[in-house]
């Protein structure tokens, strides 16, 4: 569970920070893709295919060096044979521009103004498909998610699907997976990733959109969680990446092996490859990419439990002051520091990042008034315009009086409070010292009952179940010695009696066999062999396997188990396992269990998650069997989380040490 926290989230702020640019599909081999640019652009045949690649050259240095794509642009908006391309084509680089640059405004009327010529031209329906993702792409934030669903939907993949393009099918696909990633749709999102599978499979030689579908399937399989599928598609994007390793996709692709290692809870490596990452996002400008880097390590140390390390990661972006250029990821910064310091039992030192943030969100907010209003200002030469200018102004100056408000009642909250606080300490001093030793005494005596009281019912759980357990394996015993050698001395005496009587014979040598299997069965279930004698990795997976049926699979993971975990810890484990694996089965009404157990030095984990009805803890009943996990965790010393409400399934946690 406290992987799942942070990969929560980690999430939420990966989808904070990746609203604004779009995946790119610039060939893998970027310095032959430069060279050959630059050769067209100073010996091509014609002045459209300079001009053309002019502007393919902007679009490259866009999102990493603004000065040369400005350059590369102006060269052909000035030039004297710009009249041969399509003004479609020059509205759309130039938006491409003013999207790096963060002019929404001017990026949008670009975008718009491109789609209405370029729906004329059917020779340049890739830029038209490229047109409509980025014209709805940045539009997310006050649109929302929808609107970029929608237009992938109606426009671009029918688009791409018309012209015959099976790389921009592909990658309308897979940016399609993505933005259901981003609002939590998993499984909708592996459907259309899969999609983008089918089509890139068509595409040789592989190229970006091959690589941009493998990492997004990364990600997605690791919030799912699914690290064995996830690991499938990571060693494909590995492959390709050795092949090109100076792609600007590189930076993601460490950013991607981090996060899987991370989900595996394998610390070193990931922050290995978060550091190969953040040199190479540095190196590259990818400013954004950096941020998901940083912030992917700082969550690593804040799992690691490194508040330390986590602070000073955040104390040098805001040092380094690249990401915290933009208000909006300050903030972020800020609100980190305050957090990990809180952590750190530093209250003092997270009061001051705390204010800071609350000082830096009132900037950006009237900011944010600001720029709304120059908006209005400019979008509205009307009547309209100067009301909408006067009703903002009134709602500020309404907050104002509010805010007003709101600090009058704190002030007279707080004078109360103090005459509360001075009148209950004039109370307080009234009371005699013998009063203060009877209560102290009280209280003593109180606390000591039940300490007994808990200790005489702690025993006595631990004495309930572990006669339990004796008796389990005493009756499984009996089971295997006795009722075993009988039934099989019966099986052997019936098969020589009735030789001469075939049918009869076959019939009940066959119902004896079938009450020797059923005996067998109990008999483990009593006291499994595979865990007395193969360990606990062994009898879970056995148990799993046993236990599930073709319309609810039980997936099971072990990461890292060692063979000193103590006998009664893995009994103890594997009881629980199967009582929880068991009212799943009888209650859940589940489509899915999931089962992990991992260790980490001489911390155990067991997670046990369902996909059913969930209930509420309120209403739980003994028959449910959770009191029986809760002694059996306390017995091992351990520490027991059932989440669990209506319509949400439920995960049980344990955490022990051996």
């Amino acid at each position: 569970m406290f992987k799942h926290f942070f990969l929560v989230f980690f999430f939420f702020i990966f989808i904070l920070i990746n609203k604004t640019k779009a995946q790119q599909l610039i060939p893998l081999d970027e310095e032959l893709y430069l060279k050959q640019i630059n050769n067209l652009i100073k010996s091509g045949d014609t002045d459209s295919i300079r001009l053309n690649n002019s502007l393919l050259l902007s679009e490259y240095w866009a999102p990493i060096d603004s000065l040369k794509s400005r350059q590369s642009l102006d060269a052909v908006l000035h030039s004297k044979s710009k009249h041969v391309l399509s003004s479609g084509l020059l509205n759309y680089y130039q938006a491409v521009f003013y999207t790096n640059q963060g002019d929404k405004t001017q990026a949008k009327n670009r975008y718009e103004e491109a789609i209405r010529i370029l729906e004329k031209e059917p020779q340049n329906t890739e830029i038209l498909i490229k047109s409509w993702y980025n014209y709805a792409y940045i539009q997310v934030p006050e649109k929302g998610y929808d609107f970029l669903v929608k237009t992938l939907t109606e426009k671009c993949i029918p688009l791409s699907d018309k012209s015959g393009n099976k790389e921009l099918l592909a990658y309308c696909y897979t940016q399609l997976g993505l933005t259901f990633m981003s609002v939590g749709d998993f499984n909708k999102a592996d459907e259309y990733h899969q999609k983008a599978l089918e089509k890139i499979h068509q595409i040789v030689p592989q190229n970006t959109v091959h690589l941009l579908t493998y990492l997004n399937m990364v990600s997605n399989y690791c919030y799912m969680p699914d690290s064995k599928t996830a690991k499938r598609y990571l060693d494909k994007a590995t492959l390709l990446i050795q092949q090109y390793p100076n792609t600007q996709h590189a930076a993601n692709y460490y950013y991607q092996v981090a996060m899987y290692y991370t989900t595996t809870q394998n610390f070193a490596p990931a922050l290995e490859n978060l550091g190969k990452g953040i040199a190479l996002a540095k190196h590259k400008k990818q400013l954004k990419m950096l941020q998901m880097l940083n912030f992917r390590m700082y969550n690593i140390y804040l799992m690691q439990k490194d508040y330390k390390k986590a602070k000073a990661l955040m104390e040098g972006i805001l040092q380094e002051g690249i990401l915290t250029k933009e208000g909006i990821n300050r903030k972020i910064v800020l609100t980190q520091l305050a957090s990990v310091n809180e952590l750190l039992g530093d209250y003092k030192e997270a009061y001051h990042w705390m204010k800071e943030s609350s000082v830096l969100t009132d900037s950006i907010q009237k900011q944010q008034l600001l720029e709304k209003m120059n908006e209005y200002e400019i979008l509205h030469q009307t009547s309209v315009k100067q009301q909408t200018i006067n009703r903002l102004e009134q709602e500020k100056k309404e907050n104002q009086l509010i805010a007003r408000n709101k600090s009058l009642r704190t002030t007279l909250l707080g004078i109360a409070l103090g005459l509360s606080l001075v009148i209950a300490l004039l109370a307080f001093l009234n009371y005699t010292n013998q009063r203060k030793l009877n209560n102290q005494i009280s209280l003593s005596h109180r606390q000591q009952l039940m300490r007994i009281e808990d200790e005489r019912k702690y025993e006595a759980t631990q004495a309930i179940l572990k006669g339990e357990e004796q008796e389990r394996q005493r009756i499984a015993q009996d089971l295997h010695d006795s009722m075993g050698g009988m039934l099989a001395n019966i099986r052997m005496t019936i098969s020589k009696d009735l030789v001469g009587s075939i049918d009869q014979s076959n019939d009940i040598i066959q119902k004896l066999d079938r009450s020797i299997s059923e005996m067998r069965r109990i008999s483990r279930n009593l006291m499994p062999e595979t865990l007395k004698n193969l360990g606990l990795e062994i009898a879970l997976t056995e148990l799993c396997e046993s236990m599930s049926h073709k319309n609810l699979p039980i997936q099971f993971e072990a990461f890292d188990l060692t063979e000193n975990i103590p006998f009664q810890t893995q009994l103890a484990l594997y009881r629980i396992t199967q009582e929880s694996i068991s009212n799943a089965l009888k209650y859940a009404q589940a489509s899915n269990i999931i089962v992990q157990i991992s260790q980490h030095n001489n911390l155990l984990q067991l997670t046990i998650e369902d996909d059913g009805i969930g209930f509420d803890k309120k209403e739980i009943t003994e028959g449910l069997g959770l009191r029986n996990i809760e002694n059996r965790v306390r017995l091992v010393n351990g520490r027991v989380d059932i989440i669990s409400s209506r319509g949400e399934g439920t995960t049980i946690n344990i955490d022990c040490y051996v």
